[in-house]
């Protein structure tokens, strides 16, 4: 679906316009989560300071809690309330055996998309180049 604009056909923002998604896929938080605790044991603020200052990813703490809870749920990852610093407990997570299984699930499936991107941007580079080429000649 077009809209026209004075000068110019701009498409409309719709599902099947074509256009590229905006942000993070759907359901990719969970495998940064199961990334992140498979290195280590984390409590909530810091798995959310690490996804934004690490990763640039940034979401808002229901976000982040009702994507733990669903791992928790389904038997991904297990927490623990942690009361031996000082201030308030914290939930800390760590990543479960069924959780490092689908962990490598992710990365084989994310390893398969790379792929695809990595030929999507070799086909893009090329084409870039015969245009060049194509516009001085």
């Amino acid at each position: 679906m077009y809209l026209r604009d004075e000068s110019a056909i701009v498409p409309t923002l719709s599902r099947e316009s074509g256009m590229p998604p905006r942000g993070m896929p759907k359901n990719f938080m969970l495998a940064w989560l199961l990334v992140m605790l498979h290195s280590s044991d984390l409590h909530g603020y810091e798995i959310m300071k690490t996804l934004r200052e690490r990763f640039d990813v940034n979401t808002d703490p229901s976000t982040l809690y009702r994507a733990l809870r669903r791992l928790e749920r389904d038997g991904y990852i297990s927490s623990w309330w942690d009361s031996r610093e000082c201030g308030p407990a914290r939930r800390v997570y760590q990543i479960t055996a069924a959780g490092r299984a689908t962990l490598g699930l992710w990365n084989d499936a994310l390893e398969q998309y790379r792929s695809h991107l990595e030929a999507f941007f070799d086909l893009y580079a090329g084409a870039t180049a015969l245009s060049a080429v194509a516009a001085t000649a």
